[in-house]
Parts: C-alpha cells; sequence; structure tokens
C-alpha cells in the first residue's frame, strides 16, 4: 500500500498541493518501508499511524505486512521502519514473533542501522524486544538505534519527536 500517491489517503488535495507548516521537515523523494508483523491488529495499526506521520513530513512512503512484502523493494528505500508484537510471558522471554524474525533475517544489513528504526506493540511491557530485534536484524548492541513502543496503537507525541529526530540525522548517514 503505497501512501505517496494521489489522494490515496482520502484527502481531496493531491500530494503535491498539500501545504505543510514551516517547523515540517521535508525530506522529499526520501522513500521509507513500514513493515509489520500484526496478530490481532494493533500492530498494523501502530504501522500504519507511524507510515501516516511519515507520509505527513513529505517522504515517499511503502506500508506492507511482512507476509505481502518483496525484499527486492528494499534496494528502492532509503528508511527501514520494522516491528512486530511482543511475545511471551509478562517480562520473561519476551521475543519478537518467529514470523517477523524470519523475514527480518532476510533483511539483515541491507538498511544502515543509522537509517533502521524498530517498533513494538505490547500488553504489559517489552522486555528484551529492542535488544532481540536489533539482534535479529544483525546489529551491533553498541549502535543505537530508534525503538518505538505501544501499548493501545497511538502514535504519542514523544513517538512523533523520535520520528521526527530519526529523520532529520538518517540523513546524513
Amino acid at each position: 500500500m503505497c501512501l505517496a500517491g494521489n489522494n490515496c489517503l482520502g484527502t481531496n488535495r493531491k500530494y503535491s498541493e498539500q501545504r505543510l507548516p514551516k517547523n515540517y521537515v521535508v525530506a522529499n523523494k526520501m522513500k521509507a518501508t513500514v513493515l509489520y508483523y500484526s496478530h490481532k491488529r494493533k500492530t498494523a495499526f501502530f504501522a500504519r499511524e507511524i507510515a501516516m506521520y511519515l507520509w505527513s513530513k513529505g517522504l515517499n512512503v511503502s506500508l506492507s505486512a511482512i507476509s505481502d512484502f518483496d525484499t527486492q523493494k528494499l534496494n528502492e528505500t532509503d528508511f527501514l521502519i520494522s516491528g512486530c508484537w511482543t511475545c511471551g510471558w509478562f517480562v520473561v522471554g519476551q521475543h519478537p514473533h518467529k514470523k517477523w524474525s524470519a523475514c527480518s533475517r532476510k533483511m539483515a544489513g541491507r538498511i544502515s542501522p543509522h537509517r533502521t528504526l524498530l517498533f513494538t506493540t505490547y500488553k504489559f511491557r517489552t522486555g528484551s524486544m529492542y535488544r532481540k530485534m536489533k539482534k535479529t536484524l544483525k546489529i551491533s548492541r553498541n549502535t543505537h538505534i530508534p525503538f518505538l513502543k505501544s501499548k493501545n496503537g497511538l502514535l504519542t507525541e514523544t513517538d512523533k519527536k523520535i520520528l521526527d529526530q530519526f529523520i532529520s540525522t538518517s540523513l546524513f548517514y
């Protein structure tokens, strides 16, 4: 699902006619791919919130479930945003879902860690999800990459600030 096409978000204006406030970071022609694995739609909803926000910032955004994604499309993307729901018991033994892990192993190393952002949805806590997701993507423990987490699938103001910083700092890598 491409969010950058004409009128595909239900607005009456075409993308080129959208007016953005001056404080928006606009990175024209930059492409972001938002991938997710969802169990009960909360993660899919959170991924869509992220994609819509990035689109509002001027990026071309592709939103896809990992089951529908062709890894060759990574050759055309500048930013990778990937996430899944938290599996495991409460805080102990939490891990990314095996379907997300299998897809992510195929993508490991294809996008710079500085242009990668991870996200998860959870019920109680995220536990060691961040560390295990980085490990699956073969990203060094010492490399900091942004991580978003949501209990309800909604993008918070803090999440938006993290996304803004991610877009602006990633442009230098």
